[in-house]
C-alpha cells in the first residue's frame, strides 16, 4: 500500500460520447495495442470515459496527442475488483507551479491520510507533458468517495504548501467500472 512511480508506464485518455460499454472497438487507432485499460460509465450522463495504458510514451502517442506519465497507488483493496471510480481533473491550465504543488499535496498529504481507507483498489495519478492532472480513484464501493473525502478535508497542510496553488478540481466525475484490465506493469 505504497506509492510507486512506473516511469515506463503512459496513459491517454478517451472521452465516450455515447452510452459507453466494455468494448473499446473504433475508440483507438487500428493496430494499437495498450497494456490495460479502464472503461467507464459516468454516473450523471449518458456518456464515459476510457483510460489507456501503454508501455512507452512512443505508443501512447500513437493513440493520442495528449499523453500522460502515470503514477499509480495500491490501496487496502488492490486485487479485488473495482466497481466504482472517481476521476478528479485538476490543473486545466497547465500551469507547472500548480501542477507540481498538486503532486506533492497528493504524494505526502492526501496519500498517507487516505492509504488505509478500507475499499480504494487502485489509483492513478496521470500528469501530462502540459501539466494537466487526472486522478482515476478505483474503488469497491461509491461510500470510499466519501471517505475519501472526509480524509482529505481533514488534513492540514504540509510545511510550504501553498493555498493559493492549491485550487478546487476543474471537474469531479463518478462512474461505474465498465472495465477495468490494469497492467501487469502497474502490479509491480
Amino acid at each position: 500500500m505504497h506509492a510507486t512511480v512506473h516511469a515506463a508506464m503512459y496513459a491517454t485518455i478517451h472521452p465516450l460520447h455515447h452510452q459507453p460499454n466494455a468494448d473499446l472497438g473504433g475508440l483507438l487507432p487500428d493496430g494499437a495495442q495498450p497494456i490495460g485499460t479502464i472503461v467507464l460509465a459516468h454516473a450523471d450522463d449518458q456518456h464515459g470515459t476510457a483510460v489507456a495504458f501503454w508501455p512507452d510514451e512512443a505508443a501512447a502517442r500513437s493513440a493520442d496527442d495528449r499523453v500522460y506519465r502515470v503514477d499509480e497507488s495500491h490501496g487496502r483493496a488492490t486485487g479485488r475488483r473495482p466497481l466504482f471510480a472517481q476521476v478528479t481533473w485538476l490543473n486545466g491550465d497547465g500551469d507547472p507551479v500548480r501542477a507540481d504543488a498538486a503532486e506533492r499535496g497528493g504524494r505526502d498529504r492526501i496519500w498517507p491520510a487516505v492509504r488505509e481507507v478500507e475499499g480504494i483498489v487502485d489509483v492513478f495519478a496521470l500528469r501530462s507533458t502540459d501539466h494537466r492532472i487526472v486522478v482515476v480513484a478505483l474503488t469497491t464501493a461509491t461510500e470510499t468517495h466519501d471517505e475519501v473525502r472526509d480524509a482529505i478535508f481533514a488534513t492540514e497542510l504540509l510545511p510550504g504548501e501553498a493555498p493559493a496553488l492549491l485550487r478546487d478540481p476543474d471537474r469531479i466525475t463518478l462512474a461505474r467500472v465498465l472495465r477495468a484490465e490494469l497492467p501487469t506493469a502497474v502490479r509491480s
